[in-house]
């Protein structure tokens, strides 16, 4: 069933409602009174609000709930059914004492006498005695059913007088009783956003605490001993949320820490020795900057759960631009320097990929902007659960605080006036508050997320802190209760299952699965489900707390869509012990209880073949890491959305020396030595040389893409070099390519006045014999015209009058075609023969435009309309690959593109758009983004995309135009500039993002093919098509990825190098890098072939790291060595399909691969010249 259709049948409903408190009979309310020394402006925690715990603490089988409140009184509410509750508190002894600050709460049965206990964390107040944790042991109901508590913290050792914020109970040492983890959050310092050292030594007082469960039989309970220390718990910070999870799969629970202010998150991997080891650096690649609170689940259903944690991004403009820091530069440097890792303002959705075959550990991709879920304003608790049993996670996110202390209009009125001049609580009052409706998004089953807040029934404005979930009415869906600061708490009843019996739809079926664990563990914290159907699998761990502050309903939720039974079940409990069901209804609640476990039970490791080999480029001899200087682009144009200076290095593959092997040549960074040769031997490995190809002492240039191609005629590889990047003024000799000359021994020797002057900044160039004269003549795509972003350089069309022993290009441009010359920001070209006339024809990608498709007509290029998909299509396009995907003789294309998931969002009737020129006449030139954000009434219109800081740093009239964030906030792209001052501007629209493949379907039109969102989360650089699978279909490589990103955007990582398989039916399956074996996480660029040992390989390049190397077994294929000539094959399959193949001088990224054809296993190939005429056939 669709997910919530009959939503529509009446306008009112909803899949939520609200149980009004008069209903309920819940009338707590966390009411937070200020005073002179409970404020925001002296104690930035004052509206951090509390927790909920749902547990059924008296038995009857109704989820019972306990709210925290800061200043108010705990509350306890039985579960009378029917969504009735009664107020218990008092009569069941579970209230905290006097004067107490409490925050989070956890419901566990520590002394596993069959009653479920609680735990409340207390925090705030400078009172030892008011800051001690409170430890309520069930004593058991009393007539009336209702549970009696006795507060016992002090026996149980729990002693300690930290700002706690929550309790997670868990068996780190697998010696089957529960551990006690204590999430300490207080801030000890003026300042916790200035960077500082590390304190890693467990001496800062904000360290979180461990304690080990040693049972005394002389009391008849556990008794907490703190090992924080000793375990290596020891690293600062600002604790809001803990997880626990076996993230490296080894068998025993680690902990993942979400820590607010600078202080990065933490995840202490367990050693399986008692001890702890924080990997987080290891395993993500980014976090949230104040994260809040966080949970993991596997959303996508692939059976491995996925770490979520939410910041405090607003949503709409005007929010995010009174919200909004300036970018600043120095925070990556100061990442740097302190050793910190990188974090963002924003929440992270961070998507399991594997285990890192280079050190054991866990793999996890940020795809929030690709998910839609990367803004909920001032977030506090997410929590994955499936609402609408669709067999798929939902995701909710409460959010709100009533005093925005980070409103910059406030800020700077609060600076600019004397204290005298105002008294504190007027101050107070001037604070505007953050009372918005929290977030509910449907998970869309293909890694994003659609916004349901209304439509499903919870947009009630609110100041939520802490949420939980359960089944309050034993209905078959999830209910949710909310802790809100100043208004009642929220019970949203789930209607799904009444309304589906009532509109007599097809139901969402589910499946609940309580468990009965071990005798020091009967609540099963640990133990894991794994559920199949039909050809699906869902996975749940039994958990103690999620989300913040709180706990939810642990029996294990399992929606199942259509499907009215499973065809099995498996339980994993905490000791490995195993228990298997088959063929099991829906609908039903059942009970697992590990007394009916079997023996140990590991699921067997699927039957992993990866395609590629990683190889450890060392034991080729190629040693080589990248470096880069960390010029500062944005220091020029302060708007930039992007690096220029950050694309290196470039490979060009090819024989330097004559002798039949593959060498390879990789360029060089401004302030660094030449570009590197590598000259392959004949036992495979490599010799390393510095090719001395830089004009001065101070090697101001910089490397972008080289081509290896014989350029004389005569006989050996000559090299040219583009110069680029961002760093040098317009106009300047350092831009100049250089053209080299092979002596047939590998040494190269720079030609002077072989090429024209050229000045701009170039990014690639490219080989063809464009005039079928014998020669190869020359592509070289510019870039940008330096400080003056978005306006393109100037690209060249050279023809080669070479002669033998003098190499010689003119430009041609203007007789070819004129509008080359400045035909855009070219990122990429492509030369290719895409309507079979054997005239090479030419593609070129680029930055703020189309694709272009250039018709060789024997002496112009003419630029032809390839069709409206490819017209349309205005992206931020990176680069092109050739190949034929569908077997039908012509070539296909791979484009890559930016990729969704970021922050320039934008459709066709959204684009994003740049407005440019030197709006104040100072002499440089300004250039400012816009796009769609919604208003606060959710309405989308056209804003600027930066900070009014950012804006009025590039152009001080912002200042004089806006002097509050909000007015700034508030004003659209037409109000910021009149019709006047936008004269002359350049206006350039992107409105297409995704990589795609395009489909060559003849007579000089094209079809676009989205690729899977696997391949949209990150940009993409290098590519290549080839059969990977050897079944006949050429399949897809990619890498990418950009860390030059403008600062609030962050660095574009989550690439970890990818392969589409090809089914032969237009569709492309992306594979894990696992299955694969295909890893490259790094700052990607360009991807070569390369034939080493007589085995193919893949070389990728990375900026600032090694290169990636990929042994690549090709069984049965056959290795043909190309000619000079040799232009393209058409290969007959076995399957008796003609496929064609090109063999480019230069494919994709600055990237150039091996002149060394591996021909498929079991087929014919004829292989053909520029001029379509046949030089030989190769059998199998």
């Amino acid at each position: 069933m669709a997910a919530f259709s009959f939503a529509g049948c009446r306008e009112e409903q909803t899949l939520f409602e609200r149980i009004d408190e008069k209903q309920s009979g819940i009338g707590f309310a966390n009411t937070i009174v200020i005073n002179d020394s409970i404020n925001i402006l002296d104690n930035e925690f004052t509206y951090n609000g509390a927790g909920v715990a749902v547990g059924d603490l008296n038995g009857d089988g109704l989820q019972d709930i306990y709210f925290c409140g800061n200043q108010v009184d705990n509350q306890l509410y039985l579960n009378k059914g029917d969504l009735k509750f009664q107020e218990v508190t008092s009569v069941a002894n579970a209230q905290k004492n006097k004067g107490q600050w409490s925050s989070g709460v956890t419901i566990v049965d520590i002394n596993n006498d069959g009653k479920q206990d609680i735990y409340v964390c207390n925090t705030m107040i400078e009172d030892s005695a008011m800051l001690r944790d409170l430890l309520f042991i069930n004593q058991g109901n009393d007539k009336d059913g209702v549970p009696h508590f006795k507060e016992m913290g002090m026996e149980y050792g729990v002693t300690d007088n930290n700002h706690n914020s929550i309790s997670t109970f868990f068996d780190y040492d697998l010696d089957g009783d529960l551990d006690l983890f204590i999430a300490v959050n207080f801030i000890d310092q003026q300042y916790p956003n200035q960077y500082i050292t590390k304190i890693k030594d467990g001496t800062a007082p904000t360290r979180d605490m461990l304690f080990r469960n040693d049972y005394d039989s002389s009391k008849g309970h556990p008794v907490f001993t703190d090992v924080s220390i000793s375990a290596g718990i020891i690293w600062a910070g600002y604790s809001h949320s803990s997880l626990i999870h076996d993230f490296n799969k080894d068998g025993y629970p680690d902990i993942f820490v979400a820590n607010d202010y600078l202080s990065n998150d933490l995840l202490y991997i367990n050693n399986k020795n008692g001890t702890f080891t924080n990997k987080i650096a290891d395993i993500l690649k980014h976090q949230s900057y104040s994260s809040m609170g966080s949970d993991i689940a596997d959303v996508n259903n692939d059976g491995q759960p996925d770490l979520f944690t939410v910041e405090m991004l607003p949503a709409d403009n005007k929010r995010k631009k009174v919200n909004m820091n300036a970018n600043n530069y120095n925070h990556y440097l100061f990442t740097e320097q302190y050793q910190y890792e990188y974090q963002y303002v924003r929440n992270s959705f961070q998507v399991y990929q594997g285990i890192n075959p280079t050190n054991g550990l866990p793999v996890y991709s940020d795809i929030a902007f690709l998910a839609g879920v990367e803004a909920t304003d001032w977030s506090w608790s997410p929590l994955f659960a499936d609402f609408d049993n669709d067999g798929y996670r939902d995701l909710l996110i409460t959010n709100g605080f009533p005093r925005d202390i980070i409103d910059h209009d406030f800020g700077a009125f609060r600076s600019s006036i004397s204290s005298s001049l105002i008294s504190r609580s007027e101050l107070l009052e001037m604070i505007p508050e953050v009372k918005i409706p929290n977030f509910i998004f449907k998970n869309e089953k293909n890694l994003t997320f659609s916004d349901q807040s209304k439509e499903w029934g919870i947009s009630l404005p609110s100041f939520t802190n802490g949420t939980a979930y359960a089944d309050l009415d034993n209905d078959g869906d999830l209910d949710i209760i909310t802790n809100n600061i100043n208004d009642p708490a929220f019970l949203f009843e789930n209607t799904l299952m009444q309304q589906e019996k009532k509109n007599q739809a097809s139901a969402n079926h589910y499946l609940r699965i309580q468990l009965k664990g071990a005798a020091q563990n009967l609540n099963a914290f640990g133990a894991k489900v794994r559920i199949w159907y039909k050809g699906e699998q869902q996975v749940a761990e039994q958990s103690c707390v999620r989300g913040y502050l709180s706990k939810s309903d642990e029996s294990l939720h399992f929606g199942l869509g259509g499907h009215a039974a499973i065809d099995s079940l498996r339980i994993y409990w905490p000791d490995q012990r195993s228990q298997k069901l088959e063929k099991i209804a829906a609908d039903q609640v059942i009970v697992l209880d590990y007394q009916n476990a079997s023996a140990v039970y590991a699921d067997p490791l699927p039957a992993m073949h990866p395609y590629l080999t990683i190889k450890d480029p060392s034991t080729l001899g190629i040693n080589y890491v990248h470096e880069e200087y960390d010029y500062i682009d944005f220091n020029i144009q302060k708007t930039l959305p992007h690096k220029f200076s950050q694309y290196g290095p470039g490979m060009a593959v090819g024989d330097v020396n004559g002798d039949r092997l593959d060498d390879m040549v990789l360029g060089s960074s401004s302030r660094f030595q030449g570009p590197t040769l590598f000259t392959q031997q004949s036992n495979g490995k490599f010799t390393k040389k510095i090719l001395a190809l830089k004009s001065s002492e101070l090697m101001k240039e910089e490397d972008m893409g080289l081509l290896l191609f014989d350029a004389d005629d005569d006989g050996d590889n000559d090299l040219y070099i583009v110069r680029g990047s961002n760093q040098h003024d317009p106009g300047s000799t350092l831009y100049q390519d250089i053209i080299c000359e092979n002596d047939g021994k590998g040494n190269f020797k720079i030609v002077e006045g072989g090429l024209p002057l050229i000045t701009s900044s170039g990014q690639n160039a490219k080989a063809a014999d464009i005039d079928n004269d014998g020669d190869l003549d020359l592509f070289v795509g510019a870039r940008v015209e330096t400080k003056a972003y978005p306006k393109a350089g100037e690209s060249l069309l050279l023809r080669n009058d070479s002669e033998k022993g003098k190499i010689k290009f003119i430009n041609i441009t203007n007789q070819w075609n004129k509008e080359l010359a400045r035909v855009g920001m070219v990122s990429d070209a492509l030369w290719t023969d895409f309507d079979n006339d054997n005239k090479i024809d030419l593609i070129i990608a680029g930055e703020w435009m189309a694709l272009k498709f250039f018709k060789n007509t024997g002496n112009a290029l003419v630029k032809i309309n390839p069709g409206e998909q490819i017209t349309n299509a205005l992206g931020w396009w990176n680069s092109l690959s050739a190949g034929d995907l569908d077997n039908d003789g012509d070539m296909d294309y791979v484009a890559g593109n930016f990729g969704l998931n970021q922050y320039f969002k934008c459709s066709s009737g959204e684009p994003l758009s740049i407005y440019a020129k030197d709006f104040d006449q100072n002499g440089a030139y300004d250039a400012f983004i816009s796009c769609y954000f919604p208003d606060s009434s959710g309405k989308k219109h056209e804003y600027f995309f930066h900070s009014k800081d950012d804006m009025q740093k590039q152009l001080i009239l912002i200042r004089r135009k806006y002097e509050h964030y909000a007015d700034f906030g508030r004003a659209t792209v037409q109000d910021v500039f009149t019709p006047e001052e936008m004269k002359g501007v350049q206006k350039l629209t992107a409105n297409y993002m995704k990589s795609v493949w395009i489909e060559n379907i003849g007579g000089g039109k094209f079809s676009i093919h989205d690729l899977p969102n696997e391949a949209q989360i990150a940009p993409a650089y290098g590519s290549q098509c080839i059969d990977v699978n050897q079944d006949g279909n050429n399949d897809i490589l990619m890498i990418g990825n950009d860390h030059g990103m403008e600062t609030s955007q962050g660095k574009a990582d989550a690439f970890n190098g990818l392969v589409l398989l090809n089914d032969g039916k237009k569709h492309f399956k992306p594979l894990s890098f696992e299955a694969s074996g295909f890893f490259v996480p790094g700052d990607a660029r360009a991807l070569s072939s390369i034939r080493i040992r007589n085995q193919s390989f893949f070389i990728a390049t990375q900026n600032r790291k090694p290169l990636d190397v990929f042994e690549f077994a090709m069984p049965g294929a056959k290795a043909a060595q190309l000619q000079k000539d040799d232009a393209y094959a058409i290969v007959e399959l076995p399957s008796k399909q003609k496929q064609k193949v090109e063999f480019s001088w230069g494919s994709s990224f600055m990237s150039q691969s091996s002149r060394t054809w591996m021909m498929p296993s079991k087929s014919t190939a004829k292989i053909y010249n520029s001029k379509g005429i046949s030089s030989r056939t190769i059998q199998p």
